[in-house]
């Protein structure tokens, strides 16, 4: 594959992808299902360590690109997540609890298993439409 333009428009369009990534992302939202889901001491230092690796390339991005917060000059993409993100965080935050719950329903619990499972199903379509290209 051949990739079209001068290497430093190409390195711009990198830059700006991962911008894009990183301002459509939510790293407390990812705590949460860590705090909430995950026992395993090991599993949650790696969690801390992918949102510590987050921040980082959150910091080094607005430094390259000079900006003070992600996207600054891309207006749609940030009204865009204004109106997304209070939606997608409270179904985030609904998806834990739904797996919670699943998780602690007593084998006994067939029909609530079932409702729980459908719920779940509906959140991860809800959270995949509205997360987009980053879901």
């Amino acid at each position: 594959m051949k990739l079209i333009g001068s290497p430093a428009n190409r390195s711009r369009t990198w830059i700006d992808l991962v911008e894009m990534v990183l301002a459509k992302s939510e790293p407390a939202i990812a705590r949460h299902y860590d705090n909430v889901l995950v026992k395993d001491h090991k599993a949650q230092e790696l969690g801390a360590d992918v949102r510590k690796l987050h921040l980082q390339t959150e910091k080094m991005v607005l430094d390259l690109t000079g900006h003070n917060t992600l996207s600054e000059d891309n207006q749609l993409l940030r009204r865009v997540l204004v109106v997304r993100n209070p939606y997608v965080d409270c179904m985030n935050v609904l998806q834990v609890e739904l797996m919670k719950r699943l998780r602690d329903a007593s084998i006994d619990d067939s029909a609530d298993k079932a409702l729980l499972t459908d719920a779940l199903l509906v959140s991860i379509t809800g959270i995949a439409n509205g997360m987009g290209n980053t879901g």
